[in-house]
């Protein structure tokens, strides 16, 4: 979190009181945005099935019995567990059957042994657990018969032989076991040998540590997809107690969504990871290899895309990557949203592909009658209903590939304050419609927009580049054609902000970051296809040749943040951090001039007068704060080997 001091600073509140009348100041509380690919808070234990028959949580105080284990009473015929009264779906990954108040899965014979992805989230609560629509967790599983019993086994991919068919992967099966997660009696059999099991038991996940009371926990609907299951829960947390006035319940409910999805039959071919270019990543161990040693190998995450037209040298995707925009959207923003998605084709046409990225309003019900925004297989936009100033871009990947399979951006409601407070103390300067609040309808969509495509960013693979700001010379800050074409800073996904540096009489109207020269780099650098590469190892020539463009041109260079490093700080601007703020404390002082107007109406209190003077304060550290940086710093340039004569790391000259 960045934490905004203002109580070292030396601008007077009172110097600026002294030309209202009005009394009284309310406390605002700035928090960090953009947490990226986190969300806003840690996200709970994976839950999964327990094995039937599992005790809920008893009364505290007490010790649960010892329930001695019993053999699974035997299958019954077919049609005395899928009765003619039965709801059933009969198409999709798995058939589905409803039963009075059960909930069987009827799970065909070729499904056992492939490996699914069992993936959970939060889609109502109440406030203090978390946020609806967001992220809980997700697992990789196989089904595995053994004798009457459907095992439910994690599988992971965290070691791997280099050859699949050598001693070492006999060594590696050998010397591990999959965990069994939970254990199914079989109900029944059905046709080609299916196996019928009694799903009910999902009541009893234990979503937050506890386990579900089933009294109040139930299963609220099943559908089948054709690579997918998704099942929705509505459960209870807590406990029972006897007192003079009988039994009370408290409890804590949630809705929550397992999808049980299928991995790509297909898997996608990884793609190495490279140090100069920020991605999303998986890890794992190779062992086997020529190198005689356990080998740590890197795959970035990304989507997968396919020519349509594989001889063109821009052509549309087979699949196009498309984010739909959540019901809760108000309508007044979504043209916004949709301007912020596509925005990244500009970038995927580096990449060789036209029209990559859609965004679209969810089908009507006659349109597509089986659209649910909770299946897994769509990316949706979700609006959150929150006090937080916050959005952010998680993705769900294939740990064998890193093929993103869902990428859903999450925007809280708050954002909008967040955004305007910011355009306020960084740009109203330049910008006459942003001086006074609230801004108008038009201003803001362009804000959310810029949120919008920083969010994507991070749902198609990208992380904070926060070294891209100090690649953009001060100058061309201040230059209204470049600023035109670039915005603020060298890639939209750092913390660049607003431009705070250009002066009134420098002719800059484009104000906010757009896509940038690294953007379209990464992007040409992960989503290019070369089919001659047959392997990730024979991309690397390509990748390489493509890396190398960052020695000459600073500006498709690539870092993490860093205390010590001034060219890798957050919400800074430009390559000469001094000059950057000297312009920006004359932009401040003229801010402090109009403050009072934009934010005082007659009758109001200062609330808003606070808020702002609070967010100009914090602002003026921040800039100050890029200047501390330089003093004793050290540039890091990563460079590989035989790449520079230049050093990776370079002490910041004395004379700077």
């Amino acid at each position: 979190m960045l934490k905004r001091n203002a109580s070292s600073l030396h601008l007077g509140l009172a110097t600026l009181m002294a030309a209202v009348t009005l009394p009284g100041l309310a406390a605002a509380t700035p928090v960090d945005p953009f947490p990226g690919q986190a969300p806003p808070a840690p996200a709970p234990p994976m839950p999964m099935p327990p094995t039937p028959g599992t005790p809920t949580t008893p009364p505290t105080g007490t010790r649960p019995p010892v329930v001695p284990p019993t053999a699974p009473g035997k299958p019954k015929p077919y049609a005395d567990v899928i009765t003619k009264e039965a709801k059933s779906d009969l198409t999709g990954l798995l058939k589905t059957h409803q039963v009075d108040e059960k909930y069987y899965f009827e799970i065909p014979k070729p499904l056992v042994g492939k490996e699914l992805m069992w993936v959970s989230t939060l889609e109502r609560s109440q406030s203090f657990y978390g946020f609806g629509q967001t992220e809980v967790g997700d697992r990789v599983l196989r089904f595995e018969k053994r004798g009457d019993r459907l095992l439910m086994r994690g599988v992971s991919h965290r070691q791997r032989a280099s050859d699949p068919n050598g001693d070492v992967n006999r060594a590696l099966e050998k010397g591990n076991i999959e965990p069994i997660l939970a254990a199914y009696p079989v109900a029944a059999y059905g046709e080609g040998e299916s196996i019928v099991i009694d799903a009910s038991p999902l009541i009893y996940s234990n979503l937050f540590g506890p386990t579900f009371d089933p009294n109040r926990s139930f299963i609220e609907s099943v559908k089948s997809f054709p690579e997918n299951v998704l099942v929705k829960v509505t459960g209870t947390r807590g406990t029972v107690t006897a007192g003079p006035g009988g039994a009370a319940a408290t409890g804590d409910t949630v809705v929550v969504n397992h999808n049980l999805v299928l991995l790509p039959e297909n898997p996608m071919m990884p793609r190495l990871a490279d140090s100069r270019v920020g991605w999303f990543t998986t890890e794992y161990q190779e062992l086997g290899g020529s190198e005689n040693r356990v080998k740590d190998i890197t795959i970035i995450n990304r989507w997968r895309l396919e020519k349509k037209d594989p001889s063109a040298a821009v052509s549309e995707p087979v699949k196009a990557i498309t984010y739909y925009m959540g019901p809760e959207i108000p309508n007044k923003w979504k043209a916004a949203v949709k301007r912020g998605v596509e925005a990244w084709n500009v970038a995927f046409e580096k990449a060789g592909f036209k029209n990559a990225i859609l965004c679209r309003d969810l089908p009507t019900a006659q349109e597509d009658p089986e659209f649910d925004v909770e299946d897994v297989r769509y990316t949706v936009i979700r609006w959150l209903p929150s006090g937080s100033e916050n959005a952010y871009g998680p993705h769900l990947s294939d740990p064998r590939t890193g093929e993103i399979l869902n990428g859903s951006p999450k925007i809280f409601h708050n954002i909008l304050k967040l955004v305007q407070n910011w355009y306020f103390v960084q740009a109203s300067v330049n910008d006459p419609r942003a001086r006074r609040l609230p801004f108008p309808d038009e201003l803001t969509g362009e804000l959310l927009a810029y949120v919008v495509t920083h969010e994507v960013g991070h749902t198609l693979g990208f992380p904070h580049n926060m070294k891209a700001s100090s690649s953009i010379p001060v100058k061309s800050l201040r230059d209204p054609k470049w600023t035109q074409e670039w915005g603020t800073e060298a890639s939209i996904m750092d913390y660049g902000r607003n431009n705070y540096v250009a002066q009134p009489g420098d002719g800059v109207t484009q104000l906010m970051p757009k896509i940038g020269p690294y953007d379209l780099f990464a992007t040409e650098w992960g989503y290019s296809v070369f089919p001659s590469a047959r392997t990730p190892e024979q991309e690397k020539t390509y990748l390489n040749a493509l890396a190398d463009r960052q020695t000459a041109n600073p500006m498709l260079r690539f870092g993490n943040a860093s205390g010590e490093d001034p060219g890798r700080q957050t919400e800074d601007l430009g390559d000469n951090g001094v000059e950057a703020t000297r312009l920006g404390m004359k932009n401040l002082e003229r801010i402090l001039a109009y403050l009072p107007a934009a934010t005082l109406k007659a009758g109001d209190d200062y609330t808003l007068l606070q808020e702002l003077y609070n967010e100009l304060l914090g602002q003026r550290a921040l800039e100050l704060g890029h200047v501390m940086t330089i003093v004793g710093g050290a540039t890091e340039t990563e460079y590989h080997v035989g790449q520079s004569a230049r050093p990776n790391y370079e002490p910041v000259s004395r004379a700077q």
